[in-house]
């Protein structure tokens, strides 16, 4: 998700003892994408959520993460302008197989 900020010329780093990606803001560090793995019952569940034109106006009904003294943004609020989710799917799917070493598959649309 920090490679994927950079792609949009965002710099976004991690803060120790936190998980996700968090970018600096004039409102103090923020977090931008989340990551989160949980096991019930032998079960492991995971995965990231990466914010791209989130309305961050339903932030404010919780407190997310578990995080109160740290707010949430998004690529649309930082870059004042929308983007293309196509766009950073295809940016998220270059830099996941860039960090671990795998090339991404191509997937063809279903023919009628």
């Amino acid at each position: 998700m920090m490679r994927v900020c950079s792609d949009f010329d965002v710099r976004a780093r991690r803060i120790e003892g936190r998980s996700g990606a968090w970018v600096e803001t004039p409102r103090g560090p923020e977090k931008i994408g989340a990551i989160g793995v949980r096991i019930s019952r032998w079960v492991t569940s995971h995965g990231f959520a990466f914010n791209v034109n989130t309305d961050l106006e339903f932030f404010r009904l919780i407190v997310p993460c578990g995080i109160s003294e740290h707010g949430v943004t998004s690529l649309q609020s930082l870059l004042g302008r929308t983007v293309p989710v196509e766009t950073v799917e295809s940016a998220l799917v270059t830099r996941f197989a860039e960090v671990f070493g795998r090339v991404p598959a191509t997937v063809q649309a279903p023919t009628d």
